[in-house]
């Protein structure tokens, strides 16, 4: 994922899910939020990487893109973690278990009820891909969901039926926190996905992870990062680190 054109600004307060307010270059300015989660790094005085709107006729100019925290460069982008994910199974940086060669890739395919980040195959054997961002961290330990998703729950779910039926099934984390040492799910957040990813993982649906390096401009596909649901985590913990 590549921003051109980035310019650096300093947050000052998000009054809705949309629009946050930052100072560019001593001048207060209303820019475009590309996550309308319940993103809990945006605080007042940190500095926000700002890419400017494709549509020069936007009523905002700038999208805010990346924040710098103490743990580093933090790209909360929603759209960006599926263009880094698609790049990286076109190039087969993506190590699929029980798949050889990627050979199709097809973004944003409906199977039954759900749509899915991705459709492929590799020769004869087709999947199907969900890929989920990851913001939400403590220590080294990073954690999903920020925030309760039936969406997601509804995935997992889904992906178990994909599997039943013959296809291969992924859930794929991209970890956009530098320096994480494992990937967990948040279970004081949303218990359920703690079930329902363990059932998953017994019908032989793969959860995998990934992480990523980020800089104000861009974001680019890092190692594999290992996944464990049992993973010990904090969610009162996590939202204080955040905000220090």
């Amino acid at each position: 994922m590549d921003y051109p054109g980035i310019i650096l600004g300093t947050f000052i307060d998000r009054p809705n899910r949309f629009v946050a307010h930052v100072v560019i270059q001593g001048e207060k300015t209303t820019v475009h939020v590309k996550n309308t989660g319940r993103t809990n790094i945006l605080v007042a005085g940190r500095t926000v990487a700002l890419a400017p709107a494709a549509n020069p006729k936007r009523k905002t100019r700038f999208d805010l893109v990346a924040v710098q925290t103490p743990k580093g460069w933090i790209n909360i982008d929603s759209q960006a973690p599926n263009a880094v994910v698609g790049e990286g199974l076109r190039d087969n940086q993506i190590k699929l278990p029980g798949l050889a060669e990627i050979t199709l890739v097809r973004p944003e395919t409906t199977f039954q009820q759900a749509r899915f980040d991705f459709f492929g195959s590799s020769g004869q054997q087709p999947f199907f891909l969900e890929v989920k961002g990851v913001t939400l961290w403590h220590h080294d330990v990073a954690a999903f969901p920020d925030a309760p998703t039936l969406r997601g729950l509804k995935h997992v779910e889904e992906l178990i039926t994909a599997v039943g039926q013959g296809y291969h099934g992924y859930l794929l984390f991209l970890v956009q926190i530098p320096d994480i040492r494992v990937v967990t799910i948040a279970r004081e957040m949303q218990p359920a996905l703690v079930a329902a990813i363990a059932q998953a993982q017994t019908a032989g649906v793969h959860v995998l992870a990934y992480g990523t390096r980020v800089t104000p401009g861009t974001m680019t596909l890092s190692q594999p990062i290992p996944f464990d649901v049992q993973a010990p985590f904090s969610m009162a913990a996590a939202l204080a680190e955040a905000q220090k």
